[in-house]
């Protein structure tokens, strides 16, 4: 089996996951907007709002797509407080090594374990600092070769053309201030991915 293909069916899975943890324990989007559900044998909270579902489902939908090429570096969900000024980013970042062949018979326990375990410590990420009370709104950042990149940006090839993707302002690309908390560390049969936040130093 070639890695980069299960890679995408497995990470995009989590990152949806991902996703909505952070919405929910970061205070993004109110209580009510999300409903439990018990994923890798933990609950989560799933977010029910149709516009919410809609923008995470059109972004995964690319991850997925630029995984299976192998053309996505990091992951970034960014979240701004109401003058769109970024407070706080997770970042995943994926490195999935393209010449590596899976055993059909690799029951990846130990990809879901580690997968578990990032959603874990996002959660604990509110007993290091509490949720900021500014954080307005979200958005799913993607650091990509440049020609991909492109692409999103004209709507082509791996792009939806009713879901437009664009390049990002340079000031929605950087927290100022921002202090470094990693998270998570895991190497799996499919590679190695790290788990960061960083965030406002409000003392700064």
């Amino acid at each position: 089996m070639e890695v980069c293909k299960v890679a995408a069916d497995i990470y995009s899975q989590f990152l949806e996951v991902a996703i909505n943890i952070i919405l929910y324990w970061r205070n993004v989007y109110p209580a009510g907007a999300f409903e439990k559900e018990k994923i890798y044998n933990i609950p989560v909270h799933i977010a029910v709002h149709p516009e919410i579902q809609s923008y995470i489902e059109n972004s995964i939908k690319v991850i997925h797509k630029l995984i299976e090429n192998n053309e996505v570096k990091q992951v970034v969900i960014c979240i701004f407080d109401r003058t769109l000024k970024p407070i706080e980013q997770f970042i995943f970042d994926i490195k999935i090594p393209a010449d590596h062949t899976l055993d059909e018979n690799n029951c990846f326990l130990d990809v879901e374990l580690a997968l578990r375990s990032f959603c874990l410590k996002i959660t604990t990420f509110n007993g290091i600092l509490e949720p900021d009370p500014l954080a307005f709104s979200f958005a799913v950042q993607l650091h990509t070769k440049e020609i991909t990149a492109a692409a999103l940006a004209f709507g082509e090839d791996v792009a939806d053309e009713k879901f437009p993707w664009i390049e990002a302002d340079s000031e929605h690309l950087t927290v100022k201030g921002g202090v470094i908390f990693p998270l998570r560390a895991a190497t799996t049969c499919l590679g190695k991915m790290q788990l960061y936040v960083i965030r406002t130093d409000k003392e700064g």
